[in-house]
């Protein structure tokens, strides 16, 4: 089995990782509300680019739920913002999300030619390299990023994974790195990943209870796939 990371999903072709699985990480904090919504009985999360789009399936679905932001912000018509405590049982248990975030969801449509996806925080992590221990496959770890650009959080969370199964497979040299990085952040992690540029924005719009939630790892044991435009559990 070889582990390889994107930092971002630029670095992601379906060329060079043809019949690879993958797993999406965008911790803040698409991935983490996926997971969560998920766990709380969900329907399923259909991950699209636009709001456009968003509204589109909810003309043809009038029962589902919008959720997702904009410059982190519930976007105007939305029912739920990108925030994992909106995500609770009372509001989504049975129902189909329509969901568009700045990265998270754009990142899962640039993979959706892997053979499997996985949806991965760190809130969901030990649930997620269960999985791809007992898979057994090559996997490509694509982190979303923050506008095409590196994520320090993402970064950390696929190191999280590459720690996990680095007596098993084969780490890639960006694997390696990110099980660096994790290591030496992992000892105070809220404390170092609130320093880098997209916690510190999120905290300064009034979330950084999400930010502290989101870097709580195995708070979740599910295990989100990408299949078939939608992610179920």
């Amino acid at each position: 089995m070889k582990i390889d990371v994107c930092f971002t999903p630029n670095d992601f072709t379906s060329k060079d990782y043809y019949g690879y699985h993958a797993v999406v990480i965008d911790v803040l904090r698409a991935t983490t509300s996926i997971a969560t919504a998920c766990a709380n009985g969900c329907q399923c999360v259909i991950p699209v680019k636009t709001v456009e789009e968003a509204f589109s399936l909810k003309a043809q679905n009038p029962d589902a739920v919008l959720a997702g932001e904009r410059s982190g912000l519930l976007i105007p018509g939305f029912d739920l913002g990108n925030s994992p405590f909106e995500y609770t049982k009372d509001r989504i248990s049975g129902k189909i999300i329509v969901m568009t975030t700045t990265n998270g969801t754009l990142a899962l449509n640039k993979v959706v030619a892997a053979q499997k996806i996985y949806v991965m925080a760190f809130a969901n992590a030990a649930s997620i390299v269960t999985a791809l221990h007992q898979a057994q496959e090559n996997t490509i770890i694509v982190c979303a990023g923050s506008e095409g650009k590196f994520s320090l959080e993402d970064a950390l969370c696929a190191g999280l994974a590459a720690e996990c199964l680095s007596h098993e497979a084969e780490l890639s040299d960006t694997a390696l790195a990110a099980q660096a990085m994790y290591r030496d952040f992992a000892a105070d992690l809220f404390t170092r990943v609130s320093q880098s540029s997209h916690a510190d924005y999120l905290c300064s719009i009034g979330f950084k209870k999400d930010v502290a939630l989101c870097l709580q790892q195995n708070t979740i044991a599910v295990v989100p796939v990408f299949a078939a435009n939608a992610i179920t559990a």
